[in-house]
């Protein structure tokens, strides 16, 4: 029988008004939020639900500001996590972020306090937007192998991710950015800039590792109750620490080899608890067709989230768990 896994994405996958029909509709979910949300205001004196949820945001506006996409992406998908264990009653088996969504991770995994998390993110999101130099990331739809093909690549930006065989991303400077969609324009590549101000795991990150570990290390670490996934090593951890979460914002992502890893020892039953179904995506072409596994997303820009928690009932049904 598959084992669930449950799913968290990192920056990128954050859009304003993420999770709205659950905050509007399950009482349980936006109590969750709100709980979260005080917990904010008391540590900054601002409100990242009045942020999220205000009417003067629509849904042509980028929502990329790091003070608060950091705790938004937390709390909006540790909230759905919660939804799922209390009032449907799945259980994670194993958990797996991508990129900050690690943090989330380990939050649902029970490695460490949700709202200590909460406020490390936060805290981090000052420390890089002090210290860092602006960037971003963009994810072009090409064969890796063009990254060591192309000096403009190769020397001038990291490579922050290979999702899979035609996917990759890269992180670079402002400048370097716009010179690589440049190229990728002149070559007809697609690709999408994702909405993020800063170049993450990449070198230029570097300014801000002795205040990160420095914030990671006032948090208490314990044992998993569900099986903590690393996306950075690609594989099960049991005990994580502050420098773990330091590589988790300066290292490549390694989130494909991880679910390659899960795939090998058997079916599991993924769900999806990122804002924008990214995770899913991702698995609809990385497994191969013979998988005995299944996925379910949740949230997405499109709403229809009620639709979905009732797809997720309905395959648990037919596979008896």
């Amino acid at each position: 029988m598959p084992d669930f896994v449950f799913m968290f994405a990192g920056h990128g996958s954050q859009y304003y008004n993420m999770g709205a029909m659950l905050y509007h509709s399950n009482v349980f979910f936006r109590n969750t939020i709100l709980h979260l949300d005080k917990e904010v205001r008391n540590h900054t004196g601002t409100s990242v639900v009045e942020y999220l949820y205000g009417s003067r945001y629509n849904g042509d506006s980028i929502f990329d500001d790091i003070r608060y996409t950091n705790p938004a992406l937390f709390m909006v998908q540790y909230a759905l996590a919660r939804l799922l264990q209390e009032e449907l009653k799945v259980k994670p088996d194993y958990v797996i972020g991508s990129s900050v969504g690690e943090m989330v991770a380990a939050a649902v995994s029970g490695m460490v306090s949700p709202v200590d998390m909460l406020t490390a993110m936060i805290d981090q999101a000052r420390i890089i937007e002090r210290l860092c130099s602006k960037g971003g990331m963009i994810s072009i739809l090409a064969d890796p192998a063009i990254y060591e093909q192309e000096p403009l690549l190769y020397e001038n930006t990291t490579l922050a991710a290979v999702d899979h065989k035609d996917h990759f991303t890269l992180s670079a400077d402002e400048r370097t950015l716009l010179a690589v969609r440049l190229w990728l324009d002149s070559h007809e590549l697609s690709y999408s800039q994702l909405p993020v101000r800063y170049p993450f795991h990449s070198p230029l990150m570097e300014p801000a590792r002795g205040p990160l570990i420095r914030i990671m290390q006032q948090l208490r670490y314990g044992a998993p109750e569900a099986t903590f996934i690393s996306g950075v090593q690609s594989g099960p951890l049991y005990q994580v620490d502050a420098e773990y979460f330091w590589d988790v914002v300066r290292e490549p992502i390694g989130f494909s080899a991880a679910i390659e890893r899960l795939e090998s020892a058997g079916p599991c039953f993924y769900i999806d608890c990122s804002p924008s179904g990214s995770c899913s995506n991702l698995l609809t072409k990385m497994l191969s067709p013979v998988s005995s596994s299944v996925k379910q997303v949740i949230m997405s820009p499109f709403g229809q989230e009620i639709k979905h928690l009732q797809a997720l009932l309905q395959k648990r049904q037919a596979y008896s768990l």
